[in-house]
């Protein structure tokens, strides 16, 4: 009994999220709106609890199952799509849309070897997704996640020009 009760207790706990400092109030709202809608389960992983030294970091993060997905808001612009930044890879960045018939969003993707970050470039406030991978078929499945996760995106952060999926624009 205690090994298993070890098992649950490592894959339920809280885990430690680490967070830029952001105080600015409509990246705080939009990443508190963002999280309060995200699934208890997502890719058949349970949410788990967030940890951290930001006083925000439950409203601006979500952790799923072990070993971790996770999902940052509010982070900062990646750095391979900062314009005349020493890390800008404009040729050899990899993009793609994705999310499900109602909702898309444009993720930059960058693969790690054992983790792919898929970080949203078409909304107003950075929203970051890390899926671990052991393998090439997880790593074919990492982006199912965000299938999910964009029309709760489109719904909750603004894009770029400020609307929000249902806005009118006039």
């Amino acid at each position: 009994m205690g090994a298993v009760w070890g098992y649950h207790v490592g894959h339920t706990g809280a885990v430690g999220v680490d967070l830029p400092p952001d105080s600015d109030p409509a990246v705080l709202s939009a990443c508190a709106n963002l999280v309060k809608v995200l699934p208890s389960e997502l890719e058949g992983d349970h949410r788990r609890g967030v940890v951290g030294a930001d006083d925000h970091v439950k409203q601006r993060a979500a952790v799923w199952g072990s070993p971790t997905t996770v999902l940052r808001c509010g982070v900062a612009e990646p750095a391979a799509i900062v314009v005349g930044g020493p890390d800008y890879t404009p040729l050899s960045n990899q993009y793609a849309n994705m999310g499900d018939d109602t909702a898309q969003v444009n993720w930059l993707i960058e693969d790690h070897g054992d983790h792919v970050t898929y970080t949203t470039t078409d909304r107003a406030v950075y929203v970051e997704v890390t899926v671990p991978y052991d393998g090439q078929t997880q790593k074919q499945n990492a982006s199912n996640a965000l299938v999910d996760l964009a029309p709760l995106i489109v719904k909750t952060v603004p894009d770029r020009a400020g609307h929000f999926a249902n806005d009118q624009v006039q």
